[in-house]
């Protein structure tokens, strides 16, 4: 069982060493990584042709990396795929631990693993947060509130991705959530490996510049995908559950970044959904707090 890795990469010159390094240092070696280079203004392709076999890379114009990654895949050989994000890493065993769990699942379609998030401080790698997923039985429930797993945790028959029509363009940040949830109505089998496999790098600046896009394309995907399979009326007032966790996380996001539309938000949250989510009442006295402080200590107009 073959595995063609896809990459795709837009100036990526000083993070892609170490995801290609993670990749090329798997128990079980990728025969194929293919790079593309989506219109990269930088060193990027250069630097991935300095590997050498297998990388091969791919110049290509900007198009985005939703039709980044459909592209890698049609260009792929093999009929398995694994996505790593330019700057993401792996576990070295990652590979092996997921093509051994779809050996023995041989229905399953598509092999997704458990991540832990971190920041770079210098050569030190700190974990932010572990992100656990559900075993196969419990995907349903986990993908009708979030994305769950990310792209650079998957393994995916090509095939099924091909038919599937890949990732959809119009999402520019949760494009992954609108594709599992295709796949889980289109009755593929999933299998897991529980393991934190998958290593996801936080810009946190970056990430929450975007993230009231991410909320919006988060709802349009929920109503989409979600809301036609619930019944009438509880479904909507667990659409109204999930949006309040997705605004709550949003808002933090938003925080970190200094939007100052952050309180706004968690405000919606709490009132949409004040049942749940009880730590969101202490983010937001803390929030309110700084709000508060932040008036009084501001200087007085002068006369």
């Amino acid at each position: 069982m073959s595995v063609t890795v896809v990459i795709p990469a837009f100036n990526a010159e000083h993070l892609l060493p170490a995801t290609l390094e993670s990749v090329l240092n798997q128990t079980l070696k990728p025969s194929e990584v293919l790079v593309i280079d989506d219109g990269s203004t930088d060193n990027t392709a250069a630097v991935a042709e300095a590997f050498g076999p297998p990388v091969r890379v791919i110049r290509r114009s900007n198009v985005g990396q939703a039709l980044t990654r459909n592209f890698g895949v049609a260009e792929a050989t093999n009929e398995w795929i694994a996505f790593i994000d330019a700057d993401d890493l792996w576990n070295k065993y990652k590979l092996e631990k997921q093509m051994r769990a779809l050996e023995a699942n041989p229905a399953a379609s598509l092999c997704y693993t458990a991540r832990v998030h971190f920041e770079q401080h210098g050569e030190e790698l700190r974990p932010v947060l572990h992100m656990p997923v559900p075993p196969p039985e419990g995907i349903r429930n986990a993908l009708y509130r979030n994305t769950t797993f990310l792209p650079s945790s998957v393994v995916i028959r090509r095939t099924t991705f091909l038919e599937s029509g890949g990732f959809d363009p119009q999402y520019s940040i949760v494009e992954d959530w609108d594709l599992w949830l295709r796949l889980l109505h289109s009755g593929i089998t999933f299998a897991a490996v529980q393991e934190e496999l998958m290593l996801y790098r936080m810009h946190t600046g970056s990430i929450s510049r975007r993230a009231d896009i991410a909320l919006r394309d988060s709802l349009a995907v929920y109503r989409k995908h979600v809301l036609p399979n619930l019944p009438p009326i509880s479904g909507w007032f667990r659409f109204n559950r999930v949006r309040s966790e997705h605004e709550a996380v949003t808002s933090m996001l938003m925080r970190a970044a200094g939007d100052p539309r952050h309180f706004g938000v968690m405000a919606a949250s709490i009132f949409r959904d004040p049942f749940n989510y009880y730590h969101r009442y202490k983010v937001f006295a803390h929030m309110l707090y700084t709000r508060l402080r932040g008036s009084v200590q501001r200087p007085s107009p002068a006369r």
